[in-house]
């Protein structure tokens, strides 16, 4: 066996392996790219599962928060409507200090301190508190016109009630009477901004 056969040999073998090894890196590289192509696939599949699932929780969330802010809005705008007549009532009540008068707002506080009580669970917190803050206040309010109008039944009767401590009680219920409409008129500014998106 001559040189040259020895060359040819070896470079057979070399071509040979570099053949071989050519087919073998083309085999390995196609297995390589359909095994991560199909991987891709697979946790892209997986992906816009759990994207579908995200935007079905999504979606059913939205409903219910519209939902929500649909009756909370209803809730407010009912609530406003008690907390205005009891407010009228309440000015009627200090106009004219009478029996009639007094079962009316009367009738107004129960029927506004149960709406916010039964509607609570949709109330804001901050505007539960303020609100009974306002229905304590025109109770204090309830409790000085009752006693106001008692004495003025009993004035010159029994001796003990004087024009002075009328006066006094006047005076007090007047102070009561404009906490409430205050009361009234800052829980409305509250409301108006909740209800236009700029709180909370």
């Amino acid at each position: 066996m001559s040189l040259l056969d020895v060359i040819k040999v070896v470079s057979g073998i070399i071509v040979s392996l570099a053949g071989a090894g050519g087919i073998v890196f083309f085999l390995v590289k196609l297995s390589a790219n359909t095994l991560a192509d199909n991987y891709k696939q697979k946790v892209k599949h997986s992906f816009e599962k759990e994207l579908e699932s995200y935007k079905s929780q999504i979606d059913i969330l939205r409903a219910t928060v519209l939902k929500y802010n649909d009756r909370q809005f209803e809730l407010y705008l009912d609530l406003w409507r008690n907390l205005q007549e009891l407010k009228f009532a309440c000015i009627d009540l200090w106009n004219i200090a009478d029996k009639m008068k007094l079962v009316t707002f009367r009738r107004a506080l129960i029927k506004c301190d149960r709406q916010i009580e039964t509607s609570s669970i949709l109330i804001d917190v901050d505007h539960y508190s303020e609100l009974r803050r306002i229905i304590q206040s025109f109770q204090d309010y309830n409790f000085g016109k009752e006693r106001l109008i008692e004495s003025r039944s009993l004035t010159g009767v029994s001796g003990r009630i004087t024009a002075p401590m009328i006066q006094e009680m006047i005076n007090h219920n007047r102070l009561a009477m404009e906490r409430c409409l205050e009361l009234i008129e800052s829980i409305k500014d509250e409301i108006q901004l909740t209800i236009n998106g700029k709180k909370g």
